[in-house]
């Protein structure tokens, strides 16, 4: 029973220890002004991968440089790709930037003395757990799982039987 005991701690700690990763990575960069997003798509590999968490920080435009990887709204969707050049135009600045993986390019403006989001770091294939925690059954499985196990342990506790202790021979001498 001590093996399986052992066992059982470790897989808390196990457990415990990756649910601490998971929600620091998620959560650090915001402390910082920064937001994190997790990477859905290869068009940026190899330097960001499908998976991946990349923290974006928010620069002003003129600040951004050809070769940065930026994040904007394409479509109603947030994409990070490589600044592959910048144009002046007037009060504006057009980018034009390029999936490292891709053949397309992107082209979009933003005001001069506006912000672009620049990526500034990432943390590799983290994103998959915490997509898995942001669905239905990832949320549903961190309240019912350690709810079923909690409730298990108290039943284990209440139907142990427990050694009686040896009742004193009252008519010994």
């Amino acid at each position: 029973m001590g093996l399986l005991r052992l066992a059982a701690h470790l897989l808390g700690a196990v457990v415990c220890g990756f649910g601490l990763v998971v929600l620091l990575a998620a959560t650090v960069p915001s402390a910082f002004g920064d937001r994190t997003f997790v990477v859905r798509s290869g068009s940026m590999t190899p330097a960001i991968r499908t998976g991946d968490i990349v923290a974006v920080r928010g620069v002003p435009a003129r600040a951004v440089r050809v070769g940065d990887i930026v994040t904007f709204d394409n479509r109603g969707k947030f994409t990070s790709h490589r600044v592959r050049s910048i144009e002046p135009r007037g009060n504006r600045l057009a980018f034009v930037t390029q999936g490292d993986a891709n053949t397309g390019q992107e082209h979009w403006q933003v005001a001069a003395n506006g912000t672009v989001g620049r990526v500034v770091d990432r943390v590799p294939m983290l994103g998959f757990a915490v997509v898995q925690v942001r669905s239905t059954a990832g949320q549903l499985g961190l309240i019912v799982l350690p709810a079923l196990l909690l409730g298990l342990l108290v039943l284990r506790r209440i139907w142990r039987r427990e050694p009686t202790p040896e009742a004193p021979d009252a008519l010994a001498v």
